[in-house]
């Protein structure tokens, strides 16, 4: 593959770059492009320049930004005959297709330099538990005999429902996650843990569960894995049992993923949500689009098992 310059280099930016250390891949990088250049002049031996410089290689750019300026950027590199890439570009490097890269990378995202980020989410739970939370009203009609929290990355939320559940079971694809849960919730004595391929709970028992939830982290996944999601949380529920999902609102760009779409949405909608969940076995007992820094990105939803 030919060479690339990646526009943008905050956080996504490298951590694009990191994943295609961690493969050997780190080669195909000519050079970073960023507006702030004159503060960051280089990341791990490759050079941070202007746009008008980085117009000088004649090279694609891998736009890694994820504002709402994504579209802008893209539209100024056109006027200069230029070529953008979105990371999906990059499956053919890595043997994989576009929906699997992208579970890989955001998984490998959530692991490098995300201690940060998980430290600040503790103290940023009244908007998911506080008084007029469109989550918690919601949260409070699930049966919580025997719960699924779906990516539960820290557990972050597991203490302020632990003590009202009966049996608790904290699933998330990334090990280090799961190790960091057993390790904070060791003395509960209903809670199991499950690290999962991140795109079904092959392992969990049909019929069994009373309820599921995910809040903050569905946002991210790839719309053909939500699918597979649904179809094994309908498996896995008794009939009649809800599942409270937060999910992306975002439809402003077919290729959105969590590596160029604004706050890492993936492409998905309210519309294109409930038809999936009817779809698998779903009723849609109630849905509310929510802002989340970008008016209406998002979405919860409340499912319910069809009984018969």
């Amino acid at each position: 593959m030919e060479k690339v310059i990646i526009y943008g280099a905050g956080a996504r930016g490298r951590g694009i770059y990191n994943y295609l250390k961690k493969h050997g891949k780190e080669d195909v990088v000519a050079g970073f492009c960023d507006r702030n250049y004159k503060c960051m002049a280089v990341f791990d031996g490759k050079k941070i320049m202007s746009f008008e410089e980085a117009c000088g290689y004649r090279l694609p750019f891998l736009v890694s930004i994820t504002d709402a300026d994504v579209d802008c950027v893209r539209q100024m590199i056109e006027r200069q005959n230029g070529k953008w890439l979105c990371f999906d570009d990059m499956a053919g490097l890595f043997g994989k297709d576009r929906v699997s890269l992208n579970r890989d990378f955001c998984a490998f995202f959530h692991i490098s330099g995300m201690d940060g980020y998980f430290e600040s989410a503790e103290e940023m739970l009244e908007g998911f538990w506080g008084d007029g939370s469109p989550f918690l009203k919601r949260f409070q009609r699930l049966d919580l005999e025997n719960v699924i929290e779906l990516a539960c990355g820290r557990g972050r939320h597991v203490p302020r429902y632990i003590h009202k559940a009966g049996k608790v079971t904290l699933v998330d694809i990334l090990e280090e996650n799961i190790e960091a849960c057993k390790k904070r919730f060791g003395n509960e004595k209903n809670i199991f843990y499950y690290c999962n391929n991140g795109y079904n709970m092959e392992k969990l028992v049909s019929d069994s569960y009373t309820a599921l939830f995910s809040y903050d982290a569905m946002v991210h996944f790839e719309m053909m894995d939500i699918y597979e999601y649904l179809r094994d949380i309908c498996r896995v529920l008794v009939p009649g049992g809800m599942a409270l999902i937060h999910h992306s609102n975002y439809t402003g760009d077919y290729r959105a993923s969590f590596a160029s779409a604004p706050n890492g949405r993936s492409f998905m909608g309210r519309d294109i949500f409930a038809y999936l969940a009817y779809r698998a076995g779903f009723e849609i007992v109630e849905q509310e689009v929510i802002d989340w820094g970008v008016k209406d990105l998002d979405c919860i939803s409340l499912i319910q098992k069809t009984k018969n």
